[in-house]
């Protein structure tokens, strides 16, 4: 049996306001504007676990860079698979 490690970042769309620091902190490249607007009418920041140089790995740089509080949670989920 292997386990399989996964993260997931919540964002709340409507406290974002597309200032980019978490998407510029972030080591993997998991952070991105999204081309919707939220009801200010800002960008706000979208998550995807597959980054642009690798996986996300919960390490919570995206929360503590983030000026309004828009990042609600990060966690790490750990699932086992049967192989």
């Amino acid at each position: 049996m292997s386990e399989l490690a996964k993260s997931l970042v919540i964002i709340d769309s409507e406290k974002c306001k597309g200032c980019e620091l978490c998407i510029v902190a972030c080591p993997e490249g998991n952070l991105e504007l999204s081309s919707s607007l939220n009801q200010s009418g800002y960008h706000p920041v979208l998550f995807d676990y597959h980054g642009r140089k690798g996986d996300c790995t919960a390490c919570g740089i995206c929360y503590w860079v983030c000026p309004d509080f828009a990042i609600a949670e990060v966690m790490s989920l750990k699932k086992a698979v049967a192989v």
